[in-house]
């Protein structure tokens, strides 16, 4: 049996992905600040909504988010989420009014 050799995969081949002159086509790369309106599970989950939209009281429904790497978040923090993960907690001086 003769099997045609092919070259190894590059990155090229696997798909778009992210660099430091583009943008990540997936999720934009960036956080956006949003504002925890309840923790369903310590160190787990909770439900935030986009900070601008707390703002503008818009009836936008909250979004799951994993705040896992933070500790200890409750309703009312700020935090940074990316991807779904929250990755930082903003504080009073760093959220915009």
């Amino acid at each position: 049996m003769n099997a045609a050799r092919t070259a190894p995969a590059t990155a090229s081949d696997l798909g778009p992905s992210c660099g430091p002159e583009e943008h990540c086509i997936t999720c934009g790369d960036q956080a956006i600040p949003m504002r925890v309106l309840g923790v369903e599970q310590p160190g787990g989950l909770a439900i935030c909504r986009e900070l601008s939209d707390v703002l503008q009281m818009t009836g936008i429904a909250g979004e799951t988010v994993d705040v896992g790497l933070l500790a200890d978040v409750s309703a009312g923090d700020v935090v940074l989420v990316h991807a779904g993960t929250a990755l930082a907690r903003l504080g009073p001086e760093e959220v915009e009014a």
